[in-house]
């Protein structure tokens, strides 16, 4: 895989981070381990996940694949990060979960999982950060046979780090529409942050 500079610079970003502090929030780039969960609960909230495949794309440590397993039976998780160090320790933590140092971009089309979540993926990206994020996105729906959740930081944040990427949620519903009707906006959790639900199909089919 060749990285492109804005991979390599964040995936480096977080390599240095886990190298300062370990299995840690703060190696999320995340202040404390509570905020991490409410996060969890959002996107795990998407469906039933009981017997379900899961992919999380920026799995980090693999954090949300034990949340899930506490949360729902049978759930068969993958997780995948673009920072080596990420995985590294993820495996120690969690030695028997699928995790894979893998960019989402560069997965076989033809690969499948019932639901497809990503936190916290975007606040990173910088030059054309729109634009990637809606191909990530678009990725992550075509990879999803019923369903994709994602948080990312909010425009309408009181709050807001001029390093990082704050998407307008109106622009990024619109957008979604073009993917699908169905589709859920939340923005009730977290002064700062939202999530999205998006589904191939109407939900209460």
């Amino acid at each position: 895989m060749i990285e492109s500079d804005e991979e390599k610079r964040i995936s480096e970003y977080y390599d240095r981070l886990v190298d300062q502090y370990g299995y840690d929030p703060r190696a999320c780039d995340a202040s404390t381990r509570e905020s991490l969960r409410v996060r969890y609960r959002v996107l795990s909230d998407v469906m039933d996940l009981t017997n379900k495949s899961v992919l999380e794309v920026g799995c980090g440590f693999g954090d949300l694949g034990a949340y899930l397993k506490r949360k729902y039976k049978r759930v068969h998780y993958t997780g995948i990060d673009i920072s080596s160090r990420m995985i590294e320790e993820g495996r120690k933590r969690y030695p028997k979960v699928p995790l894979y140092h893998l960019n989402v971009l560069d997965m076989n089309p033809h690969q499948q999982f019932d639901a497809v979540l990503a936190q916290g993926v975007f606040y990173l990206l910088k030059d054309n950060a729109e634009s990637r994020m809606w191909r990530l996105i678009e990725k992550m729906f075509s990879l999803a046979r019923q369903a994709v959740a994602f948080s990312t930081l909010s425009a309408w944040a009181s709050r807001k780090n001029s390093s990082e990427f704050y998407a307008d949620p109106i622009r990024v519903a619109e957008w979604c529409r073009r993917l699908t009707p169905f589709l859920v906006f939340r923005h009730d959790y977290h002064p700062g942050d939202f999530s999205v639900y998006l589904y191939k199909e109407g939900r209460f089919r």
